[in-house]
């Protein structure tokens, strides 16, 4: 098949994954709408539903014309100074949230800095529970906090001082990746967007693994997209950056299959003296990414940390969780009870591969509850709050909180959406579509697993990448506008005969 037929099938393809995203961000507004008028019509707001429409549509509206107002704005300065007051404007959001709330460390999080303290002492016993014998992956974050308690004297405050850095860091990557997959002004809506956005600032104070890992799968995306597959050395420390971040946060797997499409694209559409180089890289970047990996694990291991590699060593636990009809999908106590009086292993694997088996077996209710995990996942509530200012009770600033969080969301969908339908009808943008596929597979895997909706926080600055250029069109044709003005002739005045 000649080269001019593989650039249109790569060009199809580009546009089928458009489709698909639009699709995603269309059902991603409606369940989000749709939660979010019934958190206004019950509990302490009880709002008719005529009010609760009216209260959405304004403050989308309004959040909207904000952000756009923003964007004009900044686009006037030059870039220096935008970026001296978008990181400053992030930093400060994020800094005085640690200082001011005073979050409890609770669940796994608690579990992961307790064996961090322990850890920093040269206590490895933690490695024995039943925690860290079924998820070994949760190792590698646990000796990072190690490495920061055992360096600075602060405690927890240091960690979370650590996530406002990190925090800034990927408003920085957001802007940087938004201006090189379209332009200056996606990018600064995108860096803007990121920086405001509300469970970016309050999982701030949580020790959460999500930040440092973020920032590392961004970094090593916004190289690829920056330089391209042919740069001569970039491809290494994608693969370190990409294999940092799944130590810190298991999500490599699913990143190299996203990066395997991106490149097969990429590959389909060269000629045929660049497709060999294309594939090298990939091969270079999953080399590297497992090297390090095994690396740490074997380094782990000798030093008595653990008895076993980086990994999951109860695989099947989040399919079981993904696939129980009465929590939707989210963690149940019942199936962790139901588990637990199985040996860890192969006798583990059989009983969860069976209760799966049993669970799969009415389609119909198979069907039904992947409807139901998307609207829960991509629609519910953002849990960040709760997990931020702690489970004391909703007050009327909770409230405002929840409403404005899904006020932001179901604006970055819109812009999404309208960039998305732009995008149909100009020239394919390669570099979009990796961020369409991390998006698709994101969506797709959860519908297997267990689903939370702090979960989403990875795949955030992704949808606002994808949001901004909806936004950035407005600006641009702003200025176009103006521009346009100014270039015109003036009018001649009549004069009085």
């Amino acid at each position: 098949m000649s080269n001019f037929n593989m650039n249109a099938v790569s060009g199809l393809f580009n546009k089928f994954l458009v489709l698909l995203t639009l699709v995603i961000f269309g059902a991603i507004f409606v369940f989000s709408w749709k939660a979010t008028s019934q958190f206004l019509k019950v509990g302490q707001l009880n709002f008719s539903s005529n009010t609760a429409i009216l209260v959405i549509a304004m403050g989308i509206i309004i959040y909207g014309l904000i952000i756009f107002l923003i964007s004009s704005y900044v686009k006037k300065l030059s870039q220096k100074t935008f970026l001296i007051v978008m990181l400053s404007v992030a930093f400060l959001l994020r800094f005085i949230w640690i200082l001011v709330v005073d979050t409890p460390i609770q669940s796994d999080f608690n579990v992961l800095y307790t064996a961090a303290v322990d850890a920093s002492k040269g206590d490895f016993s933690f490695s024995q529970t039943p925690y860290f014998l079924s998820w070994v992956y949760q190792i590698g974050f646990t000796m990072y906090q190690a490495l920061v308690l055992s360096i600075f004297d602060g405690g927890a405050f240091v960690l979370k001082l650590l996530n406002v850095v990190y925090g800034v860091g990927t408003v920085f990557l957001v802007y940087k990746i938004g201006t090189h997959v379209f332009n200056e002004a996606a990018g600064r809506v995108a860096g803007v967007f990121y920086a405001l956005y509300l469970p970016s600032i309050f999982m701030t104070s949580v020790l959460t693994n999500q930040y440092i890992a973020i920032i590392l799968f961004y970094a090593g995306f916004y190289l690829l997209v920056k330089n391209g597959v042919d740069h001569k050395s970039s491809w290494f420390f994608i693969g370190i950056l990409l294999s940092l971040g799944d130590i810190m946060r298991p999500l490599g797997a699913f990143i190299l299959v996203a990066l395997f499409c991106y490149m097969f694209l990429q590959f389909i559409s060269s000629k045929k003296d660049r497709k060999k180089t294309v594939a090298k890289k990939f091969i270079g970047i999953v080399a590297v990414f497992y090297l390090l990996h095994y690396g740490v694990s074997f380094a782990f291991m000798t030093a008595g940390v653990t008895d076993y590699p980086l990994s999951n060593r109860n695989p099947m636990w989040k399919f079981v969780l993904g696939f129980n009809y009465e929590t939707v999908g989210q963690y149940s106590t019942e199936d962790s009870n139901f588990m637990t009086q199985y040996t860890l292993g192969k006798e583990r694997t059989e009983a969860e591969k069976e209760l799966i088996k049993e669970r799969l077996e009415d389609k119909d209710a198979v069907i039904d509850l992947m409807w139901n995990k998307s609207e829960k996942m991509w629609g519910d509530l953002d849990a960040s709050i709760k997990w931020s200012v702690g489970y004391q009770g909703q007050s009327f600033i909770h409230n405002i909180f929840y409403v404005g969080e899904r006020i932001m969301y179901m604006t970055i969908a819109i812009g999404s959406i309208l960039g998305l339908l732009y995008s149909l009808i100009r020239k394919s943008n390669m570099n979009q579509s990796l961020f369409l596929l991390l998006v698709i597979g994101y969506v797709c895997i959860h519908f297997l697993i267990e689903i939370q909706t702090r979960y989403r926080f990875f795949i955030i600055p992704s949808f606002i990448i994808i949001g901004s250029y909806g936004f950035s069109l407005f600006v641009e044709s702003k200025k176009a506008k103006s521009q346009k003005e100014k270039s015109s002739p003036p009018q001649e005045v009549a004069k009085n005969v």
